[in-house]
C-alpha cells in the first residue's frame, strides 16, 4: 500500500470518528425522543413522568383532583383501564396514594365500575395484585371491610380473595414476600384484627402460595410467632363440627383423620413450619415452636416432666419405597446452626442418644480403626525390611548386598496386606451403600465431621486400591501411592478426635486456618514469589526453565530466612540485587508471615470462645451420621431406645427446673398487692 493510501485510510477513520462523538454530544444535548427516554428510565421513573403530564387521568389521580378524575372518566370511560408503565390502573394508584380524598374518589371508580375491584397489575413486577392487597398493606381496615362487604362489591369477594400477588416484587428473597394471597399479606403484615374479616368473608386458612408454603410457613420466614399462635388456634377452632350429634361426630372424627394438620404440611422443599425455621436458623422462632408442641406430664414445684413429640425433629424410620421428610436435626447439623444445636432440648436429645448407643458404637469403631492403621503400619515396616550385608568395619564398612526378610517376616506382611485391602474394600463398600442411599450431592454436602469422615474414607479406599493394582504390574510408582494412603488413613484419625470437648474444637481450628488464612495468604504470597522470582531469574541470568525453578526455590527458602547473601553481590547488578532481597525480606518475612500469624491468632479466638458450640454440634454431627447408618431393627432395640411412646408417637421426656417459679409467684402477687393498695 503507498503512502499515499495510508493517508488516506487515516484520515478517513478520524473523520468517521469525529462525526461519531459529534452525534453523540447532539444525543446528550437534547431531550430526544419519547421512546428513547423510555428505554433509558426504569417503569418506576416512568410512572412518576406519566403522572405529571398534563390533561391525563394518571396527573387527576396524582393530584386528587376529583372534579377532573371525574370529568375524564365520564368523557372517556376508557381511562378506567388505562395502564401504566408497571401495568397499574388508575384505581390501583389511588390506593396506593391513600389520602381520604383519593379513597373517596376510589369508592367512586368502583361503585361506577364495579369491575375495576378485580383488576391487577398485568406487568411481571408486581404481575397479580389487586386493591385488596394494597388495603391491607396500607393497614387500612375500613376500606378492607368495604371492598368485601359492601352490597355492590360482595359479587367479586372470591376473586379479592383469591387474588394471587406473584410478580417479581413477591418472590422469596424479596423484601415484600408476603404469600400471594390477601389472608397471608395480613398475616404476614401482623394484622390479624384485618385477617379476621377476610376470614369472616371466607378466606381460606389452607391456602398455599406458588412455593407451597402456607401462611404458617409464612409466619415463620417473617418471626412473628404470637401471630403463628392465634392463627393455629382460628385453624383448630374452624375444625371443630358444627353438632353434637353422635353419628355426625363419628363421620366428623373418621374425616379429621385424613386431614393433615396445618402445622405439618410440607411446602414444595420438603419443610413443615418447624424444619423450615431449622433451615432458615432462625433461632428464636425454633424455640417457640419446639416449645409450643410440649405437653406437661407433672410438675412439683419448679420440676415439671414434660414430654416432647420427635415428628420432625428426630431422623424417622425408614420406610420401603417411601421418602421421610428431612428433621430438624439433620438439618442444623448440615447447616452448622450453632445456636439451634444450643437450645436444651436440642441437647438433650443428642445426649440420650450419645449414652444409648452412640458411645458404644463410636469407640467400637475408634478401637477398630486404630487396631486398623497399627496394622497398615506394621505391615509398612515390614514391607520396607531388608537385611543388609557389609563388607568392612567402622566407617569403610560398605553394603554389599540386600537380602529380603525371613518366612516368618514375609507372611507376617502378606497377611497384613490382605487385611488392609480387605479393609478397605469393605469400609468401600459401605461408604458407596452410604452414597447410594443418600446420593452422591448430598453425600459431600456434609459438613465439619461428616464431610472429613465422608472424603477421608473415600481417598484411603481409593489410594489402597491403587497401591494394590500398582503392585501387582510391579510399578514404581506404587511407593509414592503408599505414601499417600499413609497420610491419609492417620488423617482419618481426626474424625475420632473431633468428638472430644478437649481436642474437637483444636481441628476445627486448623480446618478454619488452613482453608481461610492460609489460603488468603497463599494468594498473595503466590503474586510476590512469582514477581520476586522472575525478577532474580533475569538479574542472576540463569538458564532455562530449570533456572526459574532454581529461582522459585531460593526465593521460598529467602521468605524461611536460608538465603546466602554472598551469590547476591557477586551479581552484575549487586546493588539492584541486594536492595530487591531486602525489600522481599521487608514485604514477605516480616509482614506478610507476621500478618498470617495475625490472622491465625483471631481465628484461634473466635473458635475459642464457642468451643463449647463447636463441640456440641460435632457431636451432633457424628451421632447423627452413626443413627442415619442404622437399620430399623437396630435403633428399635430396647437398649437403643431413647424415646417414649404415646400412642403410637415417639416423645422425647425430660425433666425441666424452673428455678424461678416461686419468685414468679411473689411478684405476681406483689403485684396484685399494689393492685389493690391502688384500687
Amino acid at each position: 500500500m503507498s503512502t499515499e493510501d495510508k493517508n488516506g485510510s487515516s484520515t478517513a477513520v478520524i473523520n468517521i470518528w469525529s462525526r461519531f462523538r459529534k452525534s453523540l454530544k447532539k444525543e446528550d444535548a437534547t431531550e430526544g425522543t419519547a421512546q428513547d427516554k423510555n428505554a433509558e428510565l426504569s417503569a418506576v421513573e416512568r410512572q412518576t413522568e406519566n403522572s405529571r403530564k398534563g390533561g391525563t387521568i394518571w396527573e387527576a389521580v396524582r393530584k386528587a383532583d376529583e372534579e377532573a378524575f371525574k370529568r375524564l372518566v365520564t368523557q372517556d370511560p376508557k381511562n378506567v383501564d388505562a395502564r401504566g408503565p408497571v401495568g397499574e390502573c388508575p384505581v390501583h394508584m389511588l390506593f396506593l396514594y391513600g389520602s381520604e380524598t383519593h379513597l373517596s374518589m376510589a369508592r367512586y371508580l368502583i361503585i361506577n365500575f364495579p369491575y375495576t375491584i378485580t383488576q391487577i397489575y398485568n406487568l411481571a413486577e408486581y404481575y397479580g395484585e389487586v386493591v385488596l392487597h394494597i388495603a391491607i398493606i396500607k393497614r387500612n381496615p375500613t376500606m378492607v371491610e368495604w371492598l368485601l362487604g359492601e352490597d355492590h362489591n360482595i359479587a367479586y369477594q372470591e376473586q379479592q380473595l383469591t387474588a394471587a400477588a406473584s410478580g417479581n416484587f413477591f418472590q422469596v428473597g424479596r423484601p415484600c414476600y408476603y404469600g400471594e394471597t390477601p389472608l397471608a399479606f395480613a398475616c404476614c403484615t401482623n394484622q390479624w384484627n384485618i385477617a379476621e374479616i377476610l376470614l369472616k368473608y371466607g378466606a381460606s386458612m389452607d391456602a398455599v402460595d406458588s412455593n407451597g408454603n402456607t401462611v404458617l410457613h409464612l409466619l415463620v420466614i417473617h418471626n412473628l410467632p404470637k401471630m403463628y399462635t392465634k392463627f393455629k388456634e382460628r385453624w383448630i377452632a374452624d375444625q371443630e363440627p358444627d353438632n353434637s350429634d353422635d353419628e355426625e361426630d363419628e363421620l366428623y372424627q373418621l374425616e379429621k383423620k385424613r386431614i393433615i394438620p396445618l402445622w405439618k404440611r410440607l411446602n414444595k422443599d420438603g419443610y413443615t413450619p418447624l424444619t423450615l425455621a431449622a433451615k432458615l436458623g432462625q433461632a428464636d422462632m425454633f424455640s417457640f415452636l419446639l416449645e409450643e408442641r410440649k405437653i406437661v406430664q407433672w410438675s412439683f414445684g419448679p420440676v415439671s416432666c414434660v414430654l416432647y413429640p420427635l415428628d420432625q425433629v428426630d431422623l424417622e424410620f425408614q420406610e420401603d419405597d417411601q421418602q421421610n421428610p428431612v428433621g430438624a436435626l439433620e438439618i442444623i447439623v448440615q447447616n452448622a446452626h450453632v445456636e439451634l444445636i444450643m437450645h436444651p432440648r436440642m441437647i438433650d436429645l443428642v445426649n440420650k442418644k450419645w449414652e444409648r448407643f452412640a458411645r458404644a458404637i463410636f469407640f467400637s469403631r475408634f478401637l477398630v480403626t486404630f487396631s486398623y492403621l497399627m496394622i497398615f503400619l506394621v505391615t509398612t515396616i515390614l514391607d520396607q525390611t531388608r537385611t543388609e550385608i557389609t563388607e568392612g568395619e567402622g566407617d569403610d564398612a560398605v553394603v554389599t548386598s540386600m537380602e529380603p526378610p525371613g518366612l516368618i517376616l514375609q507372611f507376617i506382611c502378606t497377611v497384613g496386606r490382605l487385611i488392609v485391602l480387605g479393609g478397605a474394600i469393605w469400609k468401600g463398600r459401605s461408604e458407596f451403600k452410604e452414597m447410594n442411599s443418600l446420593g452422591i450431592k448430598k453425600y459431600f454436602q456434609t459438613t465439619g465431621s461428616g464431610l472429613l469422615e465422608n472424603c477421608l474414607s473415600c481417598l484411603f479406599c481409593l489410594s489402597i486400591y491403587i497401591v494394590n493394582i500398582l503392585r501387582i504390574f510391579d510399578m514404581r510408582a506404587e511407593t509414592a501411592a503408599l505414601a499417600v494412603a499413609s497420610i491419609l488413613g492417620w488423617g482419618y484419625m481426626l474424625f475420632f478426635v473431633m468428638a472430644f470437648r478437649l481436642t474437637g474444637p483444636f481441628v476445627v481450628m486448623i480446618y478454619e486456618m488452613l482453608f481461610n488464612d492460609v489460603l488468603r495468604f497463599c494468594i498473595i504470597y503466590v503474586v510476590f514469589l512469582a514477581g520476586f522470582s522472575q525478577t532474580f531469574f533475569v538479574l542472576f541470568e540463569q538458564n532455562g526453565f530449570s533456572g526459574f525453578l532454581v529461582s522459585v526455590k531460593q526465593c521460598f527458602l529467602g521468605m524461611l530466612g536460608d538465603f546466602d547473601l554472598d551469590a547476591y553481590t557477586e551479581t552484575s547488578y549487586r546493588y539492584i540485587s541486594v536492595t530487591l532481597l531486602i525489600f522481599y525480606i521487608i514485604v514477605v518475612t516480616i509482614l506478610l508471615l507476621n500478618l498470617l500469624v495475625a490472622m491465625m491468632g483471631d481465628t484461634y479466638g473466635n473458635i475459642i470462645e464457642g468451643a463449647t458450640q463447636v463441640w456440641h454440634l460435632e457431636r451432633a454431627r457424628i451421632v447423627f451420621a452413626i443413627e442415619n447408618e442404622m437399620s430399623n431393627e437396630d435403633r428399635n432395640l430396647p437398649s437403643n431406645k431413647y424415646w417414649t411412646n404415646v400412642d403410637g408417637e415417639r416423645y422425647l421426656q425430660v425433666e425441666e427446673v424452673d428455678d424461678k417459679a416461686f419468685l414468679n409467684n411473689e411478684e405476681e402477687a406483689e403485684e396484685e398487692e399494689k393492685k389493690e393498695a391502688s384500687d
